[in-house]
């Protein structure tokens, strides 16, 4: 379980995701008696790089995190630090609960809903700008996604959907779906609420 670890301001201390998020992984793997090589292969990633990752000697993107998720059966949320039990949480627009796996990366999520036992949902503030390539994801469960500034492409096997500021999309059930930024476009925010496959 994640341990509640939380800056002087109440927020999760960013760099003990950095720090432990290798071996958050390796523990989760090690509890579902999966070997390197079933995570790589469930993951379509190769051993090294998912040994790599374990050990701290690189950082997964969010959307291979994402994929990791899947495949040891946790919310995306299961890396952020637990917080301390309340009745109500308040996230401060100025202060949110955000999470970028490396100093370079384009991406960076912001936890909104409550990181309590059992939730139902998780929501997240997904920030990125322009990507070199497209991301893939990989998710069984149920998504809503209200594009927040930005266009974006959405992709999934046959079907692709342009979307714009105030247009949304819900999904569920597809294992593998693709995001680009569209061409131009220097900054994109997302709002998530994601319904986890298996609820841990």
């Amino acid at each position: 379980m994640t341990p509640d670890v939380a800056d002087e301001g109440g927020r999760p201390d960013e760099d003990w995701v950095l720090n432990n998020i290798g071996a958050r992984i390796r523990e989760l793997r090690k509890s579902r008696g999966m070997t390197l090589a079933d995570l790589a292969e469930q993951g379509g990633y190769s051993e090294g790089y998912i040994s790599a990752v374990e050990t701290s000697a690189t950082v997964p993107s969010l959307s291979a995190l994402s994929t990791l998720s899947a495949v040891l059966r946790v919310d995306v949320s299961e890396f952020f630090p637990r917080e301390v039990k309340s009745e109500v949480t308040v996230h401060r627009a100025g202060a949110p609960n955000h999470l970028r796996l490396a100093e370079s990366s384009t991406e960076s999520y912001s936890l909104l809903s409550s990181r309590l036992d059992n939730p139902s949902y998780t929501a997240l503030r997904h920030e990125f700008t322009a990507m070199d390539t497209s991301a893939t994801y990989r998710y069984l469960g149920e998504r809503f996604c209200l594009v927040l500034e930005g266009d974006v492409t959405m992709s999934f096997e046959s079907e692709s959907f342009n979307l714009s500021p105030g247009d949304s999309l819900h999904y569920s059930s597809h294992p593998e779906h693709i995001l680009t930024i569209d061409p131009g476009v220097e900054r994109v925010e997302l709002l998530w609420i994601v319904t986890p496959a298996l609820v841990r």
